[in-house]
């Protein structure tokens, strides 16, 4: 909920033009950290990866220590919505980006202390100064392992909490609930919850920040002159003004029939797959590894992936002398996948055939033009306080409801419907026939 208001507020003071959200509060981004950007390989939106080097230490100039510019966006930030079914996000009267906003919550939700929320910007003509034009060897690039269409960056500036944020949360009617509290943004979903939960946002959670990017030309390395934006670089197509909706029901459409080959596997092939993307979704990062390991494999590069889980799930396919089709159809699966919070994906793939029933007859429904909607009994993970509920209410929410949850992820709402749907198709044909129960 903190990184969902803080989101909200940054958008109301103008600050959030340039500026990224980390939907993974673990994810530290501080400044001069290299950042990878890569597009996915079937859905258009960029993926953003934090090398564990910083630009000076990448050219071995240690010594480099550039200006910080800091500066309070908002002072004395708490938030603290209540059961009425409204609530407000204040700052200060008179601090710097005062604001004043409003939402719809039937719970109590809110920080038990005032924050203030800072961002710190580096110095972009001393780094221009000092590293453009520098000769890059090979060697250093090949260690940064970027890929034809990847984006070297480096942070730039981030936005983040000037002390510890302690967070309470009491649910008790219908109305919107956190999920993941402690592992993602805090994304809110319809539902209901009926839990307390306190947790606390540790000191300087990069919880924002912008890029810059590298440009490597000639051997040699420039700087650019503006921060980086995905818009511009064309990894989006502008179509504000068509329907996300209509948009994602197209593709659905379009890419469903890819995923056919896989009802054509054996149980026990379709079982070792699932059972292979259970084990991939418990180990950090590794569901963005395998769809690397998976587009390089269909493009006749197969790697040697350092991730025993996703070996494990390549040797299946191998073993297995699956057709070029099958391969395609689990890379489509595990990029959808990839699109979505690996937290919120883990429910997904162990459920039971009378949930993923339900959630498929939804993403049928939508296809076919009608208003999805829940039988009045769903399956327990389907009901209010359900572990999937959060997957029914994206399929039959509306377009406002996939426009708040896609600024939360950072996904374009038609994107954000197309991989939720495309991951359920793909999942129930993978456990189709293997007995499962809820």
């Amino acid at each position: 909920m903190f990184a969902a208001k803080t989101e909200a507020l940054l958008r109301n003071t103008g600050a959030q033009k340039d500026l990224i959200s980390n939907c993974n509060l673990n994810r530290k981004m501080e400044v001069l950290t290299l950042v990878r950007v890569r597009r996915g390989a079937i859905f258009q939106f960029p993926t953003y990866k934090a090398m564990n080097v910083t630009l000076p230490e990448l050219l071995g100039d240690l010594d480099f220590s550039p200006e910080l510019e800091e500066e309070i966006l908002v002072k004395d930030f708490k938030t603290w919505l209540v059961s009425s079914g409204s609530g407000e996000v204040d700052s200060e009267p008179g601090a710097v980006g005062e604001a004043h906003l409003s939402a719809k919550y039937n719970s109590v939700d809110g920080l038990t202390e005032s924050v203030s929320i800072n961002k710190k910007r580096v110095d972009l003509s001393s780094v221009r100064s000092r590293f453009s034009g520098r000769p890059i060897g090979g060697g250093t690039l090949q260690a940064l392992k970027l890929k034809k269409n990847d984006v070297l960056t480096f942070v730039y500036e981030m936005v983040y909490n000037s002390g510890p944020v302690n967070i309470v949360k009491e649910d008790k009617k219908n109305g919107c609930f956190s999920a993941g509290f402690q592992k993602m943004a805090n994304v809110l979903f319809k539902g209901q919850s009926k839990e307390d939960t306190t947790f606390t946002v540790p000191e300087k959670s990069t919880f924002a920040f912008s890029l810059v990017e590298v440009l490597l030309q000639d051997g040699a390395m420039e700087i650019a002159l503006e921060s980086w934006s995905h818009k511009r670089r064309g990894l989006f197509q502008d179509a504000e003004s068509c329907d996300p909706m209509e948009q994602a029901r197209d593709e659905i459409k379009m890419k469903e029939g890819l995923l056919q080959p896989l009802e054509e596997l054996p149980v026990s092939t379709r079982i070792d797959l699932l059972k292979g993307l259970q084990d991939v979704l418990e180990e950090g990062e590794a569901l963005s590894l395998l769809e690397e390991t998976l587009d390089q494999s269909s493009k006749g590069q197969p790697e040697h992936p350092p991730s025993k889980v996703v070996s494990s799930f390549m040797d299946v396919l191998d073993e297995s002398k699956v057709s070029s089709k099958v391969r395609d159809a689990v890379h489509l699966v595990v990029c959808a996948m990839d699109a979505l919070p690996e937290i919120m994906l883990r429910p997904l793939t162990s459920c039971g055939p009378e949930t993923l029933t339900v959630l498929t007859q939804l993403v049928d429904s939508l296809k076919d033009g009608d208003e999805p909607s829940l039988p009045a009994c769903p399956p327990v993970p389907l009901q209010q306080d359900g572990e999937l509920r959060w997957a029914a209410d994206v399929l039959c929410g509306s377009s406002e409801t996939l426009v708040e949850l896609s600024a939360a992820w950072d996904r374009r709402p038609e994107v954000l419907l197309e991989v939720l749907a495309l991951a359920v198709l793909g999942v129930h044909r993978l456990q189709e026939g293997n007995g499962a129960d809820d």
